[in-house]
């Protein structure tokens, strides 16, 4: 019984929204580390994942969580974003041409404009897991008070 009121209370929170967040930004540091191993590879594109439509479907889910007053954080498969069990989501790449000029190799990626997304997404990798570590104390905290 209590592991059923347990994860009433975790879906009923923030923790679903940062896990799928935190699924994102890993998805997003693998892109971009495949992005830099590839900075020498002929004819090579670059890739990113479609932040806005992630941010969108997010928000999308929130909005309808918060209309229907559901439990249960549900975000929905947006075009070229998929969700899938555990609310971690897998994004589909597609070519980002609007960095750097193209080289007589065909390749687009500049390794300056990677390295700062780099840095960029581990400062937002760090946060949500502080964000979460937090969460995770405070749940803690809650259920030892509650047990003694």
């Amino acid at each position: 019984m209590a592991a059923v009121w347990v994860e009433g209370l975790i879906q009923r929170e923030s923790a679903p929204v940062l896990e799928a967040a935190m699924g994102f930004a890993f998805q997003r540091h693998l892109n971009i580390v495949n992005n830099i191993a590839n900075v020498e590879t002929p004819n090579y594109k670059r890739k990113v994942l479609p932040e806005k439509a992630f941010q969108k479907a997010m928000q999308d889910a929130l909005n309808e969580r918060r209309e229907h007053h559901w439990n249960e954080f549900k975000p929905r498969n947006k075009p070229g974003v998929r969700f899938y069990q555990n609310h971690l989501v897998m994004a589909s790449n597609r070519e980002g041409l609007e960095w750097g000029p193209e080289r007589h190799d065909e390749n687009n990626v500049v390794i300056e404009k990677e390295m700062a997304d780099l840095a960029k997404n581990s400062a937002y990798m760090e946060a949500l897991q502080q964000l979460f570590k937090n969460k995770t104390n405070g749940l803690k905290n809650a259920l030892r008070d509650r047990v003694a």
